[in-house]
């Protein structure tokens, strides 16, 4: 959970450019972040989808500065 708060804690900047240049950091925190969650379904998600969820997260860190997340979509 740690590393989850620190990407958290990023400036909006950084998320941004992460999300651009290193999507796998991102994926990384998806699955990471649902998994302690207890959302399966959108870790699968995370997996089969990235390419959407590489899109919602430069929208959602422009629009609400935090990482896109499938378990926020889909409510369990």
């Amino acid at each position: 959970m740690g590393f989850v708060k620190a990407i958290d804690g990023l400036p909006m900047i950084v998320k941004i450019l992460i999300a651009i240049f290193a999507d796998v950091i991102v994926l990384i925190y998806r699955i990471v972040k649902d998994a302690c969650d207890g959302h399966i379904v959108a870790i699968i998600l995370d997996v089969f989808l990235g390419f959407i969820a590489w899109i919602m997260d430069i929208i959602d860190i422009i629009f609400k500065n935090r990482f896109f997340s499938w378990g926020d979509w889909i409510h369990f």
